[in-house]
């Protein structure tokens, strides 16, 4: 192999490499935080109750404060709540009694 062939060789590897990075920074763009929908285990990161501090750390179902990322667009069809409305739930204990039922019962069906 000559010096020309390594060098686009090596020309290649590095614009794929830039293609490979910049896909995870679309995907990550098409996906949002949805409230209200995470189950006991399988949140995403540390919510806005205070309860844990990590992903996977939820003890309960349906809490407004912890989120899991979702598609765009698919939050308000699961049930789940953008972090303005989860704020405004949180406020109150009978709104977030209220939220965990409304939530409870689609999940039944």
């Amino acid at each position: 192999m000559n010096k020309y062939q390594i060098l686009s060789v090596a020309a290649a590897s590095l614009i794929a490499a830039g293609a490979m990075a910049a896909a995870p920074a679309a995907h990550a763009a098409s996906m949002t935080k949805c409230f209200g929908v995470a189950t006991a285990g399988h949140n995403d990161c540390a919510g806005m109750s205070g309860l844990h501090s990590c992903k996977g750390q939820a003890t309960a179902y349906y809490i407004p404060g912890d989120f899991r990322v979702v598609p765009a667009g698919t939050c308000e069809k699961m049930g789940g709540m953008d972090r303005a409305q989860a704020k405004a739930v949180m406020t109150k204990d009978s709104k977030v009694i209220a939220f965990e039922a409304k939530v409870q019962e689609k999940a039944r069906g």
